[in-house]
């Protein structure tokens, strides 16, 4: 079943309140009526199974029957910083790495990304992802929703701080494998893998990644399209962390 996510300012004494939008997916979408389970997440790692008591026109209200807490994990969180992909193929990625369990998303703009975003097309953008992301992480019934960080510029994210380890994915490089390099045992700052767009970074920005420590590794001889390489690369990292 999937979990859905709210506020947790929506239970008060172990009743909850769900107006839209998810108000509307459940009465209307789902169809879901008195006496359906109904399974929801809040931002404090509470997992609450309810029972839904009434719907009126507006609002749902439920009843909760247990709480559970979010597991502690010994993982390091993973953000994915991904050029921006033309069509939808980023939407893709956003949805299939937070199957995978990815924390965070920072889409980037690099020299080679097809699209050229408008500010409101930025912001278009941004709330669509945010509704992926979501609708992702309820089907996969994860715990937290992973957090899409603000469009910004290769050169941007590179000025950022980062205490944790950052690796560029090359193709056709003489650099370790991600499957088979070291990678220390405790990684409290996470681990951030950087995609390049459709047409490969440049020669400037593997330049300028290297003079900011970010370590290159690679998936092997063959090419791989952008989108493949990015769940490819989440795939081996989370089951090198086992999480798959």
């Amino acid at each position: 079943m999937p979990v859905f996510f709210i506020h947790s300012t929506q239970v008060e004494d172990e009743k909850v309140t769900i107006p839209d939008p998810l108000f509307s997916h459940l009465s209307r979408s789902l169809r879901m009526r008195p006496g359906d389970p109904v399974i929801l997440n809040d931002e404090r790692g509470h997992r609450y199974h309810t029972t839904i008591r009434q719907i009126t026109k507006k609002v749902i209200y439920s009843t909760v029957l247990t709480i559970e807490e979010s597991p502690l994990s010994s993982n390091p969180p993973i953000t994915l910083a991904q050029a921006i992909l033309k069509g939808e193929k980023m939407a893709w990625v956003i949805q299939k790495a937070t199957e995978l369990g990815v924390n965070a998303f920072a889409p980037l703009i690099t020299d080679r990304v097809i699209p050229r975003l408008s500010p409101a097309h930025a912001t278009n953008y941004q709330e669509r992802w945010d509704r992926i992301a979501l609708e992702a992480a309820q089907q996969s019934e994860r715990w937290s929703i992973p957090k899409i960080l603000p469009i910004q510029t290769f050169q941007d994210f590179l000025r950022r701080e980062n205490k944790g380890i950052q690796v560029m994915l090359a193709e056709r490089q003489e650099k370790a494998s991600l499957s088979t390099m070291a990678l220390p045992s405790d990684i409290p700052n996470g681990i951030t893998v950087l995609i390049g767009p459709e047409g490969g970074w440049t020669k400037e920005e593997r330049q300028a990644a290297q003079n900011h420590n970010i370590v290159f590794a690679t998936l092997g001889p063959g090419i791989l399209r952008a989108e493949t390489a990015s769940l490819a690369s989440l795939a081996i990292l989370q089951a090198r962390l086992n999480y798959l």
